[in-house]
């Protein structure tokens, strides 16, 4: 499919009183509903990739959603990191099962860094989606401020003064609650999310039989190079592919 092939269309979406602008990209003259695939933004913030992954997925015979998170340029509100954000995705996921022409028994969700964060809080809160990929996920915060020290400022003190604080915004704790297969993508020389927590997710849904796959990619940081994101993009879509069968 060529550019001419999709539509595009941005809108507000209302969450928790706030407004928050969403990008939605889908094939055109396509009858039956959709697979759909949610892909959350960085810590960075968002940036114009992350609706060229969109429209290259809706190529494919997916929609292709992204959202501006709360407290990013574009959206209103507050970062609360792996809170109120959560509540955004579930809002945001309501509406596009709502639509007629996405279908809501194939829904995925990806997330690179502290979208990934946000996308596994969220597979393990809703029911929703049936598949993930996670691009160097944190999943335990206790062990995430160790390394990133200004966190705690954003949860409201350290470990010891606000523990629930940091047991609600760590995944590791809520593994049972997974119920779709995930993938896992992590640099070996990731020095902001050290690779040792994708690998302890993994160890966790290994002990409770949950599919996953982990992919490990030697001499890679937290910011991947250019090929390694063009072969973790293809590996990301592949995956999808197989589970959500956008042919049909």
């Amino acid at each position: 499919m060529n550019k001419d092939s999709i539509e595009t269309e941005s809108f507000i979406l209302k969450s928790d009183g706030i407004a928050l602008r969403v990008f939605v990209a889908t094939p055109r003259q396509v009858t039956a509903p959709l697979p759909s695939l949610q892909i959350h933004h960085g810590g960075g913030g968002y940036e114009l990739i992350y609706e060229h992954m969109a429209e290259e997925i809706a190529r494919l015979g997916f929609a292709g959603i992204t959202m501006i998170h709360r407290g990013y340029h574009g959206s209103q509100g507050q970062m609360e990191y792996g809170k109120g954000e959560i509540d955004d995705i579930g809002r945001l996921t309501e509406e596009m099962a709502a639509r007629t022409d996405i279908d809501e028994k194939r829904m995925g969700i990806m997330g690179y860094s502290r979208g990934a964060h946000n996308a596994l809080l969220a597979v393990e809160r809703y029911d929703y989606f049936q598949v993930g990929a996670l691009w160097s996920v944190p999943v335990d915060m206790v062990d995430h401020v160790t390394v990133n020290p200004w966190i705690s400022e954003m949860f409201g003190g350290l470990p010891d003064e606000v523990p629930e604080a940091y047991r609600i915004r760590s995944s590791i704790y809520f593994v049972d609650r997974i119920n779709c297969p995930l993938l896992l993508l992590h640099g070996e020389s990731d020095e902001v999310i050290p690779v040792r927590h994708s690998r302890r997710l993994a160890s966790a849904m290994e002990k409770l039989n949950k599919p996953f796959e982990l992919k490990v990619f030697e001499n890679e940081g937290h910011i991947w190079s250019p090929n390694a994101f063009r072969n973790n993009w293809r590996f990301t879509i592949e995956f999808f592919q197989r589970h959500l069968n956008p042919s049909g």
